[in-house]
């Protein structure tokens, strides 16, 4: 019943949406990207050198998603090295990203989660494993892989409480969903009750940790010592609402701080352009990180990080980091990107996201939270005077981020799907 009521709904919204289609597939590039195999239609290039091989299947939806699904594929790659990887995203920066790991034999578009298409997509494939990474909980993709028999994992699985909140207005259905699942390897224990209280079987859950703790790190883009003793503020993954207030504060620090430097990376690409335009209005000078044509320095007063998957290496030769959608009720980013190269990092207090990673992170003197623009330039200015509380806050900051053990518990759920023989 849950299920029916589920389809009949995306039935409904599909026929409203339909007049409008067109225009959408014209206007947005990112409707249009990978429309086909949206639709569950690949071609045998698309899929040939996987064809009949019972690959393992890994979902990640997005940027974050396939960052820290990059260890776990080169991981499995190096354990299975004749097991085929199909790696799929819903997002086109993903799919972008996600054709860059060496180690994926094959990158496709998430099939939509409607029954006909997510039917065609697994005959296709053919997956002997569906790994998901992180909250990615789709109804018909889950019951499909159930009733073929492919055994469904979530590996870093995460439950912010806002998630929780919608997914208990769906009760029913997510209870049934929960089931379709073979094991759940969660980020904390918090995710893990969470999960549970949503339909999980408790014995089928486990702490394994993010998977983001051990993403791999980039190649730096900007060499530290053509920096010299320039200080360098990173903001990363700003919304809407939150580059005003970060700009007037830099406007600010750079009263007496004259050399200080910022990165500025919007959560969203589709906001470039407004992005650009309130950089514009600062009278600052700054530039594009497109625009840099292979350059490793930097003498503006704002880099403008117009690309998409290079916000850890900006992180990696930073001093002082401020993770965005905080100052705002966007519920935060992933503050572990920065801690783990050692950088003291600094939050807003919407961080509802990952609740129980700022609260540690905030106890153990490994973060700083603040309220809105006073704090941030009262703290900023502090650590860029103190260069050994910098150090202090970033050593602390790295001590949590670095679980050595998330990989191995993670591969640990897989590998007995995987043996030889099993499937």
């Amino acid at each position: 019943m849950f299920y029916f009521l589920y389809n009949l709904s995306l039935s409904l919204a599909f026929l409203i949406s339909l007049p409008f289609l067109p225009f959408l597939l014209l206007l947005r590039e990112r409707y249009r990207a990978g429309l086909s195999q949206r639709l569950g239609i690949y071609s045998d290039g698309d899929i040939g050198s996987v064809a009949a091989g019972r690959p393992v299947w890994i979902h990640a939806a997005s940027v974050g998603e396939v960052r820290s699904a990059i260890r776990l594929v080169q991981e499995l790659k190096r354990i299975f090295p004749v097991r085929k990887i199909v790696l799929s995203t819903f997002t086109s920066t993903g799919n972008r990203i996600a054709t860059d790991i060496s180690s994926a034999d094959v990158v496709l578009f998430l099939p939509l989660d409607v029954p006909w298409i997510v039917r065609r997509a697994f005959a296709k494939v053919e997956p002997s494993v569906l790994i998901l990474i992180e909250t990615e909980i789709w109804p018909n993709l889950l019951r499909e892989a159930y009733k073929r028999g492919v055994p469904t994992l979530l590996l870093s699985g995460r439950v912010s409480n806002r998630a929780f909140q919608r997914y208990s207005l769906l009760g029913g259905l997510f209870r049934q969903v929960m089931r379709c699942f073979t094991a759940l390897g969660m980020q904390s224990k918090e995710d893990a009750d969470r999960i549970i209280k949503l339909g999980a079987e408790g014995n089928k859950v486990v702490v394994t940790g993010s998977l983001k703790h051990i993403s791999e790190i980039g190649t730096r883009v900007v060499d530290n010592e053509a920096r010299r003793d320039t200080p360098l503020l990173v903001v990363g993954s700003s919304h809407r609402g939150e580059e005003e207030i970060l700009l007037k504060v830099f406007v600010t620090l750079k009263q007496q701080f004259s050399n200080l430097q910022m990165v500025l990376a919007p959560r969203h690409p589709q906001r470039f352009a407004e992005v650009e335009r309130l950089l514009k209005k600062t009278g600052l000078s700054f530039e594009k990180k497109s625009q840099f044509n292979g350059r490793v320095s930097f003498d503006k007063d704002i880099t403008f990080l117009d690309t998409v998957g290079e916000l850890q290496n900006f992180y990696a030769i930073g001093d002082i980091a401020f993770v965005g959608g905080s100052l705002i009720e966007a519920g935060g980013h992933n503050i572990l990107e920065p801690a783990r190269f050692s950088k003291p990092v600094l939050f807003g207090p919407h961080m509802t996201n990952f609740s129980s990673l700022a609260a540690e992170m905030k106890k153990q003197g490994a973060a700083i939270e603040v309220g809105g623009a006073e704090d941030l330039i009262r703290e900023i200015s502090d650590l860029l005077k103190d260069p050994q509380r910098r150090k202090m806050l970033g050593e602390r900051a790295y001590a949590i981020a670095a679980d050595r053990g998330v990989l191995e518990r993670s591969i640990g759920l897989v590998v007995g799907y995987l043996q030889a023989g099993t499937i």
